[in-house]
């Protein structure tokens, strides 16, 4: 019982890590370079990265969150969970060969992963007090992500930032941010 207890908490912390590294990777390559090369033509491609790094980027550059938006507004400060969870089949196929709880695992972490982004990614922008919103662990999240409309080639996490953490892309806040933070309420 122990053995089983200790494998699936060890798979569940692997596939945090996991898909911290892919979001980190998905975020800065797709969302943050313009699109090159093969495919620069591909629509889908060009969307993402006019979504993200033009319209999001713009709209929260100067004000790190506004009113709340109309319902289907929002869609560039909210994340599908049932298109991560149909994104995710390939990899949990591939994890499926080396365990089903591993493969079960990265889906699950793909849902929480989706939902909490969703949930803190809304309250840094659109902030309505949500329970969570005086957590440590959440103004944590919250400045990370606020540094990173500073410097968008940094901080590319935002719900699990251990990426940013590994592939060295953590921005450092000078003077001038603390105080930015601290007016925002997250510092």
């Amino acid at each position: 019982m122990l053995f089983q207890v200790l494998s699936l908490a060890i798979w569940f912390v692997a596939m945090v890590i996991l898909m911290s590294l892919i979001e980190h990777q998905i975020h800065c390559r797709l969302m943050h370079k313009k699109p090159r090369n093969l495919f620069k033509n591909l629509k889908l491609r060009q969307k993402m990265f006019k979504s993200h790094a033009v319209e999001h980027h713009t709209q929260y550059r100067k004000s790190f969150h506004d009113d709340p938006l109309p319902k289907g507004e929002d869609r560039g400060i909210r994340l599908n969970v049932f298109e991560g969870l149909v994104e995710g089949l390939p990899m949990a196929l591939i994890l499926l060969f080396f365990s089903p709880i591993g493969a079960g695992m990265f889906l699950f972490v793909v849902g929480l992963h989706h939902t909490i982004w969703n949930q803190i990614h809304l309250e840094m922008h659109q902030p309505t007090g949500r329970f969570f919103a005086n957590w440590s662990l959440y103004k944590f999240c919250a400045r990370h992500h606020f540094l990173h409309h500073k410097y968008p080639d940094k901080n590319f996490n935002v719900a699990f930032p251990i990426g940013d953490y590994i592939c060295g892309t953590i921005a450092k806040p000078n003077a001038a941010d603390w105080e930015l933070m601290r007016a925002e309420g997250i510092a």
